[in-house]
């Protein structure tokens, strides 16, 4: 499948996480953060990890805004904290993504993303499968 991992987090096990899932995903691009070094076009899938509050940077929203047919066909959310946490965040990605055309996935992947150091990497057993699970969900659901 045609996929792109963008991330919007300087938060390491988050970035761990983007790798899983362009892993898992058999992305042909590497996990790159917003916005994207390359153009995206026609992409069947693109998933966002992000650490998500209602002050994203301009950037963030641009991209957001930007998410047409001609980028994507749809988009999935993986987002630092709790649903309660990033509810109001994710209501403005949701928003944003359904103006400009894309399909938003509601099945949100939610990681406690932990201390803002990159060094900090590491994973739980229970996420990596937490993020496998989610990962082939999301993509059966679009085969």
């Amino acid at each position: 499948m045609k996929m792109r991992v963008v991330t919007a987090t300087s938060k390491g096990k988050l970035l761990t996480v983007a790798e899983q899932i362009a892993k898992i995903g058999e992305s042909s691009y590497a996990v790159d953060s917003i916005p994207p070094a390359y153009p995206m076009e026609r992409e069947r899938l693109v998933v966002i990890v992000a650490t998500l509050n209602t002050n994203m940077p301009s950037s963030f929203s641009i991209f957001c805004k930007d998410m047409s047919k001609d980028r994507t066909a749809n988009v999935a959310l993986v987002v630092d904290g709790t649903a309660e946490k990033a509810k109001d965040a994710v209501a403005i990605v949701r928003e944003a993504v359904a103006s400009a055309g894309a399909h938003f996935c509601e099945d949100i992947l939610y990681i406690q993303g932990g201390l803002p150091f990159k060094f900090f990497k590491k994973t739980t057993p229970a996420e990596d499968e937490a993020v496998k699970a989610w990962t082939e969900k999301l993509l059966s659901s679009l085969a």
